[in-house]
């Protein structure tokens, strides 16, 4: 199927491969979206024998490469403490599941990896009241903005702030960063808002333009070149927005304008720094192993706590990756050769 779809696509791109190989990337561009059609019933993973007198944390997430970075540490750091079950979700499972698996297991901590984990368990607490048990979230797109929706309920944001994204930008290449433009949805607004206040604490200007909630590819090459032509800005920052990173606006709307006007842009997914599409020259994302490391921290934290999480407070991700298109960057955008033992991933 995969392999048709390749050769099917690639004749009608530009940048070779590129339309094909980004249908593949927004069926899974980032850690949170990565999520097959699994049913929960049919678990993809072998967990250990229940254990006398173990407290058993329950682990909802969608199979990927990525979630099975950070499950893996998590479970590593869990394990000798607590039975760690896991069980996979879609966009598929429906509350039914959620709950069955809850009242077979009944798990003392529940941690959610990825978008469609959260979603289901928000839309879960939403048809229950009473005390719920704790739960830490991560690799969730813009869970700091969620947050107030859940109940008992702590976590790490995924996104990395804009300002430690642009500052080590700074330092790869020689050529000025700062004014970084970004398009944005009114659902960000302030979240767009606040990287402002914090971006120019390092003296950088975030310069924005707001787009529709349901922009076509005409209004995304509209709002780039208000950015690069009027604005002149230095960089092109781009947020983890779903709808933006949609097939069709990746295609016929931001590589319309990016490959006529070479500029930094900067991404929150490694797999959008890609030397077949040449989007991102720049990306700054957590390590996902790292997450699972921290996630399983908060579990400790919670249970010191007396699994209250509102005494655990939410949390920024602790260790980065940064990925670099290495021969486009040298050719377009003045690379600092001294910062290569610095990245964690060159792409060429």
């Amino acid at each position: 199927m995969i392999r048709h779809l390749l050769a099917t696509l690639v004749p009608r791109f530009h940048a070779g491969a590129g339309l094909a190989w980004l249908i593949l990337f927004c069926a899974g561009c980032s850690a949170p979206q990565a999520v097959p059609q699994l049913e929960i019933s049919a678990p993809a993973y072998q967990d250990m024998p229940r254990r006398p007198g173990k407290d058993a944390v329950l682990l909802f997430l969608p199979v990927s490469s990525h979630t099975e970075q950070a499950r893996q540490s998590l479970s590593d750091e869990l394990s000798e403490s607590f039975d760690v079950i896991t069980r996979p979700v879609s966009t598929a499972s429906v509350v039914a599941e959620l709950e069955r698996e809850m009242a077979l297991i009944k798990p003392r901590c529940v941690v959610l990896m990825g978008n469609a984990a959260s979603n289901l368990y928000l839309r879960y607490q939403k048809q229950h009241q009473g005390a719920f048990v704790p739960a830490v979230v991560l690799m969730t797109s813009f869970f700091e903005e969620q947050y107030p929706l859940f109940r008992n309920t702590t976590g790490i944001a995924y996104e990395i702030p804009g300002i430690t994204t642009f500052v080590n930008l700074r330092s790869f290449v020689y050529q000025p960063v700062q004014r970084v433009g970004v398009l944005y949805r009114p659902l960000f607004s302030n979240y767009v808002q606040k990287q402002a206040r914090l971006a120019a604490v390092e003296q950088v200007q975030l310069v924005t333009v707001e787009i529709s909630q349901s922009p076509g590819p005409r209004e995304i090459r509209r709002g780039l070149d208000k950015l690069i032509r009027e604005e002149r800005v230095d960089a092109i920052w781009v947020l983890n927005d779903n709808v933006l990173l949609k097939p069709e606006l990746i295609a016929k709307g931001w590589l319309k304008t990016l490959h006529k006007n070479p500029i930094a842009v900067v991404v929150g997914v490694g797999s959008l720094v890609d030397t077949r599409l040449h989007f991102g020259s720049f990306a700054l994302l957590p390590d996902h192993s790292a997450l699972g490391v921290q996630a399983a921290t908060l579990v400790f934290r919670l249970e010191e706590e007396g699994w209250n999480a509102s005494r655990v407070p939410l949390e920024l991700p602790l260790s980065v990756q940064s990925v670099v298109d290495l021969s486009w960057t040298r050719q377009h955008l003045n690379f600092r050769e001294d910062a290569l033992d610095r990245i964690d991933r060159i792409v060429e």
